[in-house]
């Protein structure tokens, strides 16, 4: 039901936005600015569901929860950066949006490294 209601939201928005275009741009920016604040909000109330998964997962194969932070976080950091960037380009700055990606992509890699190092240790101990 969830993907119904995303979509009808994204169709009245782009059906409002094209109204609009022709009298006040900037009203359409708004529309489509709010509607994919709407669709981020549906998506954030689901990630409880997903926590609660990855939860259950994590204690049936006794996975640390710390490394399934830092992917939950790695997903929230992307979905975030690609958000900003397609509002970006979406209003004409690319190069804005080029900056929001690189951003993004090194903030990933930073909060990557603890995990890479882990495996690191891993890899290290069953050699030696």
């Amino acid at each position: 039901m969830t993907i119904i209601q995303i979509s009808v939201i994204s169709i009245i928005a782009v059906l409002l936005g094209i109204q609009f275009k022709t009298v006040k741009s900037e009203y359409t920016t708004l529309i489509i600015i709010s509607a994919s604040l709407i669709i981020l909000g549906i998506g954030i109330s689901k990630i409880s569901q997903v926590v609660n998964i990855i939860n259950k997962i994590c204690g049936q194969y006794g996975f640390s929860a710390e490394y399934i932070s830092v992917l939950i976080k790695i997903v929230g950091i992307t979905y975030i950066c690609e958000f900003a960037s397609d509002i970006c380009k979406d209003n004409g700055f690319n190069a804005l949006a080029s900056q929001v990606q690189i951003f993004g992509k090194v903030f990933v890699l930073i909060l990557g490294i603890p995990v890479f190092m882990k495996l690191l240790d891993t890899i290290n101990y069953f050699i030696l």
